[in-house]
């Protein structure tokens, strides 16, 4: 059998997921004059090539997509230093979802993800955990906007409390990339030194204020993604239009 090949120019549409896998592949015709039979036939052949892919999951993960994305995060970090260890402390009674080692020292985290406020139930169990004696510091997450319940007394998406004396952060709708340096501020914290509790305020508010300029960020690039994609497909209606 004789096989012909043919060059064809053609845009590629790409959608990846927020684990990097793609979701979708597909051919735009353009001006390319492919024909519309042999197009389907390959956006069709693409698309069902695509074997469906997820990350591999500890049992943190299992039924909990927050936690994994939290989990996740910080395997990265723990890539790019080996003195950053990450362990799934999910199964362990009351020793939070999971634990990192850094510095010499362990933190305690623990993550929620609830479309209301955290309850203060919730949070006495986070305090039992940080109360071991092998955790110097904890943090407990909030992914939702919602924060924490008004009892609580937690107002602002980082607040940096001394729980039992141990320093301990509420976060509530963070950016992720704000995790690495709230362990880091937590884990130099020395009780001890005069003036140490002051200091770390002064770093909190600090770093509240890169969370904020963080979110306007992370706001202009979606708003700006979006416009990006409105044009995109206008463009490529008016190259189909143009090809009638």
């Amino acid at each position: 059998m004789t096989s012909i090949a043919k060059t064809y120019r053609v845009s590629i549409k790409l959608a990846v997921n927020e684990w990097g896998v793609f979701e979708s592949i597909v051919i735009n015709k353009g001006k390319s004059g492919m024909e519309e039979d042999l197009l389907e036939r390959i956006n069709t052949a693409l698309q069902s090539s695509l074997v469906p892919a997820k990350p591999v999951r500890t049992t943190v993960a299992i039924g909990d997509d927050a936690e994994q994305k939290v989990m996740n995060h910080l395997l990265q970090i723990s890539q790019c230093n080996s003195d950053f260890i990450v362990s799934d402390t999910s199964g362990m009674l009351n020793h939070g979802d999971m634990m990192v080692e850094h510095m010499g020292k362990r933190v305690c985290i623990e993550v929620k993800c609830y479309t209301n406020p955290v309850p203060s139930k919730e949070i006495d169990k986070y305090k039992m955990s940080l109360s071991h004696a092998e955790y110097s510091c904890g943090i407990m997450i909030q992914m939702k906007p919602c924060g924490f319940a008004r009892e609580c007394g937690i107002r602002t998406p980082i607040d940096f409390r001394i729980e039992d004396g141990k320093p301990s952060m509420y976060l509530t709708n963070i950016d992720l990339s704000m995790l690495y340096p709230v362990i880091s501020m937590l884990l130099s914290y020395d009780g001890g030194i005069a003036g140490g509790a002051d200091e770390l305020e002064k770093k909190t508010a600090a770093l509240l204020g890169i969370h904020e300029r963080v979110l306007s960020i992370r706001t202009t690039i979606a708003q700006q993604k979006k416009l990006i994609q409105r044009m995109e497909d206008s463009v490529d209606e008016i190259v189909e239009m143009s090809m009638v």
